[in-house]
């Protein structure tokens, strides 16, 4: 066997790490601590980190921590764009229902008006109506309906 062919194991492994693996270590801090003041400390984060944060505690954690979306749908029209970004980057059907979720809280506290936004919801129709899982495609179809 040459030696790049032996190599080769070693590249997929160091790949795997650098690419697939995230230590979470912002998003574990952040739940290493109480649980009474989270809002309050979300609202302290850019709103990258809001948005890993979010995540985390939504997929991860148990029961998942959908309070955590009100701190990024106050911020209205200024997380439109970043949000529009991250749906536009996955193709995962649990970010698109974790996108959702914020747009719905946006429009219901009305910072932002998610359905007079044609360009908006010129995405999020298009994002929801293309999920694989059938399941959450009809959450989010009601979700939707709800903006």
């Amino acid at each position: 066997m040459s030696k790049a062919m032996s190599m080769l194991p070693i590249l997929f492994f160091v790949c795997f790490m650098a690419l697939g693996c995230r230590d979470h270590h912002l998003e574990k801090s952040f739940f290493d601590r109480p649980p009474g003041d989270r809002v309050e400390r979300l609202r302290q984060y850019s709103l990258d980190d809001q948005y890993k944060i979010f995540r985390y505690g939504i997929d991860v954690k148990e029961p998942p921590a959908m309070e955590l979306a009100g701190p990024l749908a106050e911020r209205g029209a200024s997380a439109v764009p970043f949000l529009v970004d991250q749906l536009k980057a996955s193709a995962d059907d649990i970010a698109v229902r974790d996108i959702l979720l914020i747009f719905e809280r946006m429009g219901a506290s009305g910072r932002y008006s998610v359905k007079a936004d044609t360009a908006l919801m010129g995405v999020l129709t298009p994002k929801v109506s293309g999920m694989k899982d059938k399941d959450w495609q009809a959450t989010c179809l009601k979700m939707l309906q709800r903006i």
